[in-house]
């Protein structure tokens, strides 16, 4: 399956809550497919920018290079 199809998934689930974390969006992705073709600073751009689509708050709590 492709990513973009796994991160649409995804988002899809976190609709009915309006809310959308990284770091439960990455750890989920990650489930799915181990080794990602992209790095985590990229999967948490590709989530952030399909939950703010759908019209979702992005909570940015993943722990990644620019995180806090």
């Amino acid at each position: 399956m492709h990513l973009e199809s796994l991160i649409d998934q995804y988002v899809d689930t976190r609709s009915r809550r309006g809310l959308l974390s990284t770091q439960l969006g990455l750890r989920a992705l990650k489930q799915v497919i181990h080794t990602p073709p992209v790095s985590d600073s990229r999967l948490v751009e590709m989530l952030a920018k399909r939950g703010v689509d759908h019209g979702l708050i992005v909570h940015f709590d993943h722990a990644g290079e620019n995180a806090g």
